[in-house]
């Protein structure tokens, strides 16, 4: 992966543009209080981001910031993509590969995460080149690149990617919980991403994490309701967390809030 790395192009996105910028037409979208990066290895595919639309490919690298609007998804693409989210939460930085052979989604459970401490150096440098100028903020967001890339290849050498799927599984489905807001998250998506049976998501998750994944999955979903309560509407809030209509948004949050107050 580090092959071509003085390549990378290097975009960032600051501007909080509304989430109803000028998209294609069907095009979904999402925002949030977490940033990301998207580094692109293979195929090049046109990306919505703060309103327009940007062609991902090949040695770019995009690092969009807290509330950034971007699309969701990649619709239907006819070929093959390599492509790195990595994600900045709270108290965690992962990155996860979508790949697309001949248009069909490879679901292998890929997932790195990293040291504590990157999180906080990638942090600080991520600020620094939102003012710096061109030479210095290119500089920067390439140490922080360079930087992803040599623990991804150092965690990829270390151990056999089987043995890191099994021993990583419950991480990986919080990760995706969490990078989804609880989108896409039943038990059966889970079954079919994993290739495990829900029983034993189900009781490996119990165990490693003290809750259930429908606990997990609320607890997610309130945090993101909290930070987005007076950036998004009901109904892009209510997109995002994966329910059907601000309605059943309500009724959630209701029956969510009778709970805690048992």
């Amino acid at each position: 992966m580090l092959d071509g790395l003085e390549k990378f192009e290097f975009t960032d996105f600051t501007d909080h543009t509304s989430m109803g910028g000028s998209v294609a037409s069907g095009t979904r979208q999402e925002s949030h209080a977490e940033r990301e990066i998207l580094l692109v290895f293979q195929g090049s595919v046109n990306f919505f981001l703060a309103g327009r639309s940007f062609a991902a490919s090949p040695g770019k690298a995009f690092f969009i910031n807290s509330w950034v609007p971007h699309q969701l998804g990649y619709g239907n693409i006819d070929g093959n993509i390599t492509h790195v989210w990595v994600h900045l939460h709270a108290r965690r930085l992962f990155a996860m590969p979508y790949e697309l052979t001949r248009g069909e989604r490879l679901h292998s459970c890929g997932m790195w995460e990293f040291p504590a401490p990157m999180l906080e150096i990638i942090r600080q440098r991520w600020d620094q080149a939102l003012t710096a100028h061109a030479e210095l903020k290119n500089k920067l967001y390439g140490s922080i690149v360079r930087m992803l890339l040599e623990d991804i290849e150092f965690q990829t050498q270390s151990a056999p990617a089987e043995k890191r799927r099994e021993d990583e599984l419950i991480n990986w489905v919080k990760n995706y919980i969490s990078m989804n807001y609880g989108r896409n998250s039943s038990l059966a998506e889970l079954e079919h991403l994993t290739g495990f049976n829900r029983r034993h998501l189900m009781r490996r998750f119990k165990s490693e994490c003290s809750m259930t994944i429908g606990e997990y999955i609320n607890c997610v979903r309130r945090g993101f309701a909290s930070a987005a309560g007076k950036r998004l509407s009901q109904k892009e809030i209510a997109f995002q967390l994966g329910f059907k209509s601000p309605a059943a948004f309500w009724l959630w949050q209701k029956r969510d809030k009778e709970k805690s107050n048992w």
